[in-house]
């Protein structure tokens, strides 16, 4: 390019393009260090209570007690819902993307899944509790808890596995179908060995989201915890034994207990993602 082509209409655009650059990252550093400004205090007041008695040990409501139920609650609760609604979210989509081929049943499929996704969690834990616990005389369990957050999860899971479906070009499935493969033998040899890395990451940020949750598991899983563990009996979280402490915690040093608290709970959220991560990136190594 010549000195005569460095026109002020062709530097506008590189100028603007570097502008845009610096604002973004000016908003990238200062959601970094609202995070920080959260974890940091977080840790300095959470590290000096963490110990292998606070992970293991039972709460007591006095204080120098642990959340090692509360810890085994959450992994139980969350594994086996997601055991329940990822299979199903899996096959409606399956349904929904290679099979269902009516545009006016597929409109009105993806605005009832948008409504439920707009819901609020605590509508579906009292929807819960209405049916489950009122009508069926379940008592406020893990159990109750484990279908909570399978109702409150499959709608999720159901649009991300819809969303990595419609990723696969049209075009590979007519390959497919022209060399003689089936429907079914694209969706299982083709397609499903290709979006697995995209589901099995998805599926660690449905776990962190469910983590998290406590409006729903209060009504439904309840907000204690029994001396063995048993599906028939309550079963509070991390983040319910959270809520619990910052709101009716009789301790005496509440606040360094929920920090500790708080602290695990962001620990087992890094540690699903990070796993979730590096599973999906042998899949797909596996698969190449």
């Amino acid at each position: 390019m010549s000195q005569g082509d460095l026109s002020p209409k062709t530097l506008k655009p590189v100028s603007q393009g570097r502008l845009a650059h610096h604002v973004l990252a000016v908003i990238g550093m200062g959601a970094i260090l609202a995070l920080l400004s959260v974890v940091i205090p977080l840790a300095i007041e959470g590290l000096p209570r963490l110990s292998m008695e606070f992970l293991f040990k039972s709460p007591q409501e006095l204080g120098r007690g642990g959340i090692g139920p509360e810890i085994f609650n959450t992994l139980v609760m969350v594994g086996l819902s997601q055991g329940i609604s990822l299979p199903l979210a899996i096959m409606v989509a399956i349904y929904r993307v290679e099979y269902a081929h009516a545009p006016h049943l597929a409109q009105w499929f993806d605005r009832a899944l948008h409504v439920v996704l707009s819901l609020p969690t605590v509508v579906i834990g009292l929807i819960v509790v209405d049916y489950a616990v009122i009508r069926w005389h379940w008592p406020v369990s893990v159990e109750t808890g484990i279908l909570a957050f399978s109702l409150i999860n499959w709608p999720y899971a159901l649009s991300l596995a819809i969303e990595a479906f419609q990723h696969i070009p049209d075009e590979w499935r007519e390959a497919s179908r022209a060399l003689g493969a089936s429907r079914w033998q694209t969706i299982t040899r083709l397609i499903l060995p290709v979006i697995w890395p995209d589901i099995i990451e998805l599926t660690g940020l449905a776990t962190a989201r469910l983590m998290g949750e406590t409006a729903a598991l209060i009504y439904t899983a309840g907000i204690n915890v029994s001396g063995r563990f048993a599906f028939s009996a309550p079963g509070e979280t991390v983040a319910v034994h959270l809520w619990y402490i910052r709101t009716e915690g009789l301790m005496p040093n509440a606040d360094q207990e929920a920090a500790a608290t708080g602290l695990v709970l962001l620990l087992l959220v890094i540690a699903v993602l990070w796993v979730s991560q590096k599973f999906a990136e042998w899949v797909k190594n596996a698969n190449l």
